[in-house]
């Protein structure tokens, strides 16, 4: 009888995650930004970081959001800016980095109807970017390919091109050093 007991709350606990991260996956959809982050370092040496975020103005939403990484062991930061004469309160959660942000797709990925192709890049550069068995930096540099995901995700959020900057130029000339 207990394992009897013991499937149904397994079906239960099933059920439930696919209800929350069907849920999320929505959140995402439509509130949800699935990015690579291009900027510099202090060094001026460049550098291209996965991120996952929410922006919302309804607590309650937050919440949940909170709730269901919790429950899924998703690191995430949360911020909020205070309201203003013309704008609501608004909270910002993200999960930022290679391993995070991995670990994050993985897990939302087939739940993703409109941000779908945003997170298969994002698990293509985490995955190309870590090394599988010690979870480390494997590639010293960025070459043609993260260019093109960076590009492709930049175009993805209505973006034309990339600015022509230097970095972006050493970008594509295959030789930036992280």
């Amino acid at each position: 009888m207990n394992s009897e007991k013991s499937k149904i709350d397994n079906q239960q606990e099933s059920s439930d995650l696919i209800k929350d991260l069907s849920w999320l996956g929505g959140i995402l959809d439509g509130e949800g930004t699935l990015t690579l982050r291009f900027h510099n370092r202090k060094n001026k040496t460049p550098i291209v970081t996965p991120v996952v975020s929410v922006v919302n103005t309804d607590e309650k939403i937050i919440n949940e959001i909170m709730r269901i990484y919790k429950e899924n062991n998703i690191a995430y930061w949360v911020s909020a800016r205070k309201a203003t004469k013309n704008w609501k309160k608004t909270w910002s959660l993200q999960t930022v980095g290679l391993k995070r942000c991995s670990r994050f797709v993985n897990l939302i990925e087939e739940y993703l109807i409109g941000k779908r192709e945003n997170a298969e890049i994002i698990k293509r550069f985490c995955n190309k970017r870590l090394d599988d068995t010690t979870g480390k930096h494997r590639r010293p540099y960025y070459d043609k390919e993260d260019y093109e995901m960076l590009v492709r995700i930049k175009s993805l959020h209505g973006h034309k091109g990339l600015k022509s900057s230097e970095t972006i130029r050493q970008m594509q000339d295959n030789l930036v050093k992280i």
